[in-house]
């Protein structure tokens, strides 16, 4: 029996990285059915309950050298694992986990990461040492790459694919209208999605995009929905976007599974986003999409699927006028980015596929 243990950032209410793990666990699945799955959460009966495996604490030292002993492969992913930039704590514990599992002679692979900045020097250090000892490496973008080589990290077998969340399905569409009518949302208007975090520029940022909103809501008589994706994080700038506009606007308010918020994201006419993983939902539906660049992920993504860019937050104050434009073409061309959506989702589907025919490989190894 393949036995198997999945260290990220789980536990913490964000609906992108529980759908990273949903999709590993997926995939894992069907690849190889009677895998013995584990994965280290901050919510370990949380996550047992919802992806039937075996969770462990993860931040208890004794528990999580006691299943890496008793794992065939370590799984370091997915999401923005390997960099500083949230702190520096955040890079040593998985670089931590990897030191671990290579003492105990585990087989390691960095799954789907993105990577990114590491901007201290012991933190270079320590991750081209570190990184260079793992078996195999899954890179969710092709900047996380180059990131990788200026590193150091040039040792294993580095190979880009996708992010694995463009190869989870979505619940129903009768299921997700149900949702939205819990909420109380109106379903008989095209809808809007719009996704937020907080941003150092919040207050500046929220005025222009509930400007838009406004706007948006008078031309094309929508529904303006707000979709939090780190609950309750999220729930606050979303609030203080709907306090600021002068139009009603709506805002999913309960936390839902990755499957149903795919499923909401499917009745989207258009998605405005600084969130990753609403974009990615919104690709996989093949809904068209503006992106807020906060971070290089995100630029990448929206190249990728060669969707429009609102601009960078930490460069410049976004353009009223420019969004507005922006948006409106997504509007009145909305079948043409449909289709074209949808031949970049399943080239994208097929490359997050690979992180997993990869693990197989190296299980088997």
């Amino acid at each position: 029996m393949d036995k198997i243990l999945i260290v990220g950032y789980h536990g913490y209410g964000n609906s992108g990285d529980e759908a990273i793990l949903l999709a590993m666990i997926n995939n894992i699945r069907i690849l190889r059915p009677n895998a013995d799955i584990a994965a280290l959460s901050h919510t370990p009966e949380e996550a047992e309950a919802l992806y039937g495996i075996t969770a462990i604490q993860r931040f208890s030292l004794p528990a999580i050298v006691s299943a890496i002993r008793k794992r065939d492969v370590v799984v370091i992913g997915g999401g923005t694992l390997i960099q500083d930039g949230t702190s520096a704590r955040s890079l040593l514990y998985y670089l931590g986990m990897i030191a671990i599992a290579k003492l105990f002679r585990k087989r390691v692979m960095v799954y789907a990461n993105g990577v990114g900045p590491v901007t201290r020097r012991l933190g270079r250090f320590l991750t081209k040492w570190i990184v260079n000892k793992v078996d195999l490496i899954t890179l969710r973008e092709e900047l996380s790459y180059g990131e990788l080589q200026t590193y150091g990290v040039t040792k294993p077998r580095t190979v880009v694919t996708a992010d694995p969340v463009f190869t989870l399905r979505g619940v129903s569409r009768e299921e997700a209208l149900a949702v939205l009518h819990e909420e109380d949302v109106p379903t008989d208007r095209p809808i809007i999605g719009v996704s937020v975090r907080e941003w150092r520029k919040s207050v500046e940022f929220t005025s222009r995009l509930a400007a838009l909103c406004d706007e948006l809501a008078e031309a094309y008589n929508a529904v303006i929905l707000l979709v939090p994706m780190q609950y309750p994080q999220d729930l606050a700038i979303s609030q203080s976007l709907v306090d600021a506009m002068r139009q009603p606007a709506y805002i999913l308010r309960q936390k839902r599974s990755p499957e149903t918020m795919l499923g909401v994201a499917g009745l989207l006419h258009c998605v405005i986003s600084m969130r990753l993983h609403t974009l990615i939902y919104a690709a996989v539906q093949n809904v068209p999409m503006l992106g807020v660049v906060y971070d290089p992920k995100i630029q990448y993504y929206l190249k990728t699927l060669d969707m429009p860019c609102a601009g960078d937050v930490r460069e410049s104050e976004l353009n009223l006028a420019h969004m507005r434009a922006q948006v409106a073409e997504l509007m009145d061309n909305h079948g043409t980015h449909v289709q074209k959506l949808a031949e970049k989702a399943a080239s994208l589907r097929e490359k997050g596929l690979e992180n997993d025919r990869l693990l197989v490989e190296l299980m088997h190894r």
